[in-house]
């Protein structure tokens, strides 16, 4: 075998690098927006953040910057970043866009199950879905101890394990943003955060019929869901609704001062 000894133009390539204090300051922030330890409308004050951070402030712009990008905060000119509110009309196009991303995942998921009991791997079928019965043995767990912010965070997790059983990277990353899209959206319910007072019973009925094979059944079960919950932020409608009062909308952190952190 003979070898072409000619020079190759190979591609321009960037640096492989260890995640940067940038990524983890975004990672920082989404999960206090996920948490509730930042609530829509509340100000991210660049200086007293980056303080607390113990980061450069530029360093910090660019974290904030990605997450403007993803929709996680809102830029208001000459007065700063701010965590996003999600009013109706936001609402209405975010739950356009989880559809897809869900039905798309609860699509893929149900056509590997029927694959899988057709060719007669029961146990490899049930192996695929037990995350989701975790997720609902939590959310159960959870609304029978009245701890309403942990059976939000299993509900979202059910849907995030969705999204990964599919095995498709870019319905994965979408859903991450999703998660912390919908807490903001829970959060900016003015009657306080709550979740569904049938939740597990919705989400025994979409393991069922993914367990079935059923995307048809999946599709419209999460359809009705994101519905209700579209409609009962956009409206404020009263439904049957388990809330904690202690999760009202914030009114701001209080931010610690600290010594400056220079640019």
């Amino acid at each position: 075998m003979t070898f072409r000894q000619e020079r190759v133009q190979l591609p321009m390539m960037q640096p492989l690098r260890r995640p940067s204090i940038i990524d983890q300051a975004e990672l920082e922030l989404r999960n206090a927006i996920y948490y509730g330890d930042l609530r829509p409308g509340d100000p991210v004050p660049e200086v007293q953040v980056s303080r607390q951070m113990g980061i450069s402030r530029s360093s910090l712009r660019e974290a904030c910057q990605r997450l403007v990008r993803d929709g996680l905060l809102t830029q208001v000119p000459g007065r700063g970043l701010f965590v996003t509110h999600m009013d109706a009309e936001t609402m209405s196009d975010f739950i356009d866009y989880r559809l897809g991303i869900e039905m798309q995942a609860a699509t893929i998921v149900a056509d590997r199950i029927t694959a899988l009991r057709r060719a007669g791997d029961d146990a490899e079928a049930d192996r695929l879905v037990a995350p989701l019965r975790v997720c609902i043995e939590r959310s159960r767990a959870a609304l029978a101890a009245e701890e309403v912010i942990e059976a939000g965070n299993a509900d979202l997790d059910l849907h995030q394990q969705l999204a990964e059983i599919a095995q498709n990277r870019f319905l994965g990353a979408a859903m991450n943003t999703i998660v912390i899209l919908t807490r903001m959206g829970s959060f900016s319910d003015p009657l306080g955060f709550g979740v569904r007072a049938d939740l597990t019973s919705m989400h025994e009925s979409l393991l069922d019929a993914l367990s079935q094979g059923d995307g048809s059944r999946a599709r419209a079960l999460l359809r009705e869901s994101l519905q209700e919950l579209a409609s009962r932020l956009r409206s404020g409608v009263q439904a049957d609704v388990v809330r904690d009062p202690d999760l009202l909308e914030s009114s701001g952190p209080e931010w610690t001062t600290l010594a400056e952190t220079p640019e």
